[in-house]
């Protein structure tokens, strides 16, 4: 079984979720019109609060 990602301070990442060398985290995705998006902060809580937002906003059919 392949080991859970996980950040430098042990946390375990979601699918999409990345950090980058300088501590920022940011998180990849597909819109709906097949291109992919990536957005940026610097703290694993305010990336998961912004992929919340766009999670709901992509189910609600608004479109960027």
């Amino acid at each position: 079984m392949a080991e859970k990602r996980k950040d430098k301070n042990g946390r375990i990442l979601k699918t999409g979720e990345n950090q980058r060398k300088n501590g920022t985290y940011d998180y990849r995705y597909t819109d709906s019109h097949g291109k992919v998006r990536c957005i940026y902060a610097k703290t694993l809580e305010a990336l998961r609060k912004q992929e919340e937002t766009i999670q709901r906003d992509m189910a609600d059919g608004i479109d960027y």
